[in-house]
């Protein structure tokens, strides 16, 4: 489990670096996500980070637990992430179930859509600010095997995911995991 709280706290940091100096007019660009601009991913993101958070506490969540509200963004997503990533390290935090408004899972598929929260929006945030929207390809490859196998029509229904899209056979781990969840690289 070290590998993925690694690859979590690393994708925190990177999407810190992101949001680092995003202005008011950066937050209203749109994003991937064809009904959220900047803020609003944020908002999610920093909100599922809660919830991720709350649940791994023991505490029943709602999805969107908390977003931005009054911080500057950087602030608020690096106190999601530090609460985040010390609810993974606290000893036991692999055991048991986590129960989520959309179904209950053992721990270990938890952090594993943790961290895919953090780089698919890490990256629709990034490609909306037209900085460098690089997915680390080992990263990616973890959690595209993740997902392969699991049905994710009842998410494409909830809208959590777009329908996959095709890419070629020979598209890196990074392309092949957006194409899964709904999105062109």
């Amino acid at each position: 489990m070290a590998t993925l709280i690694t690859a979590l706290d690393e994708s925190y940091a990177r999407v810190a670096k992101v949001v680092a100096g995003v202005d008011a007019a950066q937050l209203t660009c749109p994003t991937p996500c064809s009904e959220w601009d900047v803020r609003a991913t944020l908002d999610h993101l920093i909100g599922a980070t809660w919830m991720f958070t709350l649940a791994n506490e023991g505490e029943a969540v709602g999805e969107d637990a908390r977003g931005i509200g009054d911080d500057e963004p950087l602030t608020a997503l690096t106190k999601a992430a530090e609460a985040n990533l010390a609810s993974w390290r606290t000893p036991g935090a692999f055991d048991g179930d986590r129960t989520f408004p959309f179904g209950t899972f053992p721990a270990d598929a938890a952090v594993m859509m943790n961290l895919s929260e953090v780089i698919v929006h890490t990256w629709d945030i990034a490609t909306a600010l037209g900085v460098d929207s690089t997915i680390d390809p080992a990263v990616a490859q973890m959690v595209h095997a993740f997902y392969q196998p699991i049905s994710l029509d009842p998410y494409r229904a909830h809208g959590a995911f777009g329908a996959e899209l095709r890419v070629d056979t020979d598209a890196g781990p990074a392309e092949r995991l957006l194409a899964l969840l709904g999105r062109r690289a």
